[in-house]
């Protein structure tokens, strides 16, 4: 949920929750000034009824003046000056129902020591009616109101948060690995304007961090690879003396083997930093079937040698838009897999989708989780001149250009799906 859509749902609610309590509070007072309103005309009815019984020898229908109901009774013995006023529910003949009623009970003696009483009814329908129809004018306004302060507020919020949302596209336009500096854009508002100085400060300290690593990885590479050259090459002209024994052949074998082991491992590694750096740009349309032809002919002697048959289904031609050397690195190791990991006179079976392409090939029962294989340093445990890099690095290419790879064991079968998202 964007940060603009939260405040502003937000700000609904809290608006909502303030109308509602402010809402019953309103809806109390004005339902007690309107009540007060009605007991005093009550009380002033009440008081007219009081003074004709005592200065007049008749008493009139009250109804007909007051336009309600009104019974007054006069009695011949005096009464205990008593009243009360409250709400009461009655038969209305008009309304042809039960409605509300305020009710006035009075009892006295007159100045002629005459006692009487007095009920007065007065019908609440209408000030009932008048407060519904206030409460609904004033929600009505309300939500009104709310509705165009959430518009202002969503229009002022979105124009005001126009600088952050444009640091966000330079932010993911930006690479580390070019030369330009990151460009934000200007802006007034002071807390965009910290923003902006803190990520330039962490960009300018990210490169150089990375250029560092960089040249500490090339370096490395480098100058790992120049002594390991020249320990083969010494190698390689101490195994052809001629008087040299069984063991001392064994012992320089031995050696040989661990610096190829570790010229390999070296390489590895520094590819792996490549991609992770994202060092490898510039894409390029690679023809899928192509690349896998040229690779299946530079392993045409190993195949040969293992007698292996190969089965190519290429029902479309797919082209792979990426880094020439990364999709070079990605065909190899897949297709040096298969070979490696084979048996003798086995298969491999290639099939070319319009969305993904597999490589299946014969070989031993897997006895490790498929997926701990994509990771570093990890092999199967027929695997013995391996360093454990392949689909590692694979699996890197893969990430970089948002691929999937599944790799599927079934009865001595194992396939690796490359699919595209």
């Amino acid at each position: 949920m964007k940060l603009l859509t939260r405040t502003s749902l937000s700000y609904i609610y809290i608006s909502g929750v303030v109308f509602v309590i402010s809402g019953l509070i309103f809806f109390n007072l004005l339902h007690d000034i309107f009540k007060r309103q009605i007991d005093e005309t009550l009380i002033e009815e009440k008081l007219l009824i009081e003074q004709t019984i005592n200065y007049s020898d008749s008493v009139p229908d009250f109804r007909l003046i007051f336009g309600h109901m009104i019974d007054v009774t006069i009695l011949n013995a005096p009464q205990t000056k008593t009243g009360y006023i409250s709400d009461t529910l009655m038969y209305d003949s008009d309304l042809g129902a039960f409605a509300s009623f305020r009710h006035l009970f009075a009892e006295n003696t007159s100045i002629r020591h005459k006692g009487y009483t007095i009920n007065i009814y007065k019908p609440l329908q209408d000030s009932e009616k008048l407060i519904t129809e206030i409460v609904i004018s004033l929600v009505l306004v309300f939500m009104s109101l709310l509705a165009l302060l959430v518009l202002v507020n969503y229009f002022i919020s979105r124009r005001v948060w126009i600088p952050f949302y444009r640091i966000l596209d330079n932010l993911n336009k930006y690479e580390i690995n070019q030369t330009a500096p990151l460009e934000l854009p200007g802006t007034d508002i002071y807390e965009f304007k910290r923003l902006n100085q803190t990520l330039e400060q962490m960009s300018k300290k990210i490169r150089i961090d990375f250029m560092n690593l960089k040249e500490f990885n090339e370096n490395a590479a480098h100058e790992l690879q120049t002594p390991l050259a020249i320990i083969k090459s010494k190698l390689e002209l101490l195994v052809q003396k001629e008087n040299l024994d069984e063991d001392q052949l064994k012992l320089i074998s031995s050696v040989f083997e661990a610096t190829t082991r570790m010229s390999k491992l070296n390489q590895g590694l520094l590819l792996i930093s490549k991609i992770e750096n994202n060092q490898f740009i510039h894409p390029e349309e690679i023809n899928l079937t192509q690349l896998l032809d040229t690779t299946f002919e530079h392993f045409e002697e190993m195949i040969a040698h293992r007698g292996i048959s190969i089965t190519k289904n290429y029902h479309h031609s797919l082209i792979l838009k990426m880094n020439h050397t990364l999709a070079e690195i990605l065909i190899t190791n897949l297709v040096s897999n298969a070979i490696r990991h084979n048996i003798f006179k086995g298969r491999i079976d290639v099939v070319v989708q319009s969305d993904s392409f597999t490589i299946t090939n014969t070989g031993q029962i897997l006895r490790t989780n498929p997926r701990a294989l994509f990771e570093r340093f990890r092999k199967s445990e027929n695997s013995t001149d391996s360093v454990g890099l392949g689909l590692a690095i694979v699996q890197k290419i893969i990430n970089l250009y948002q691929m999937k790879i599944d790799y599927i064991y079934d009865a001595g079968l194992h396939t690796l799906k490359i699919s595209y998202k």
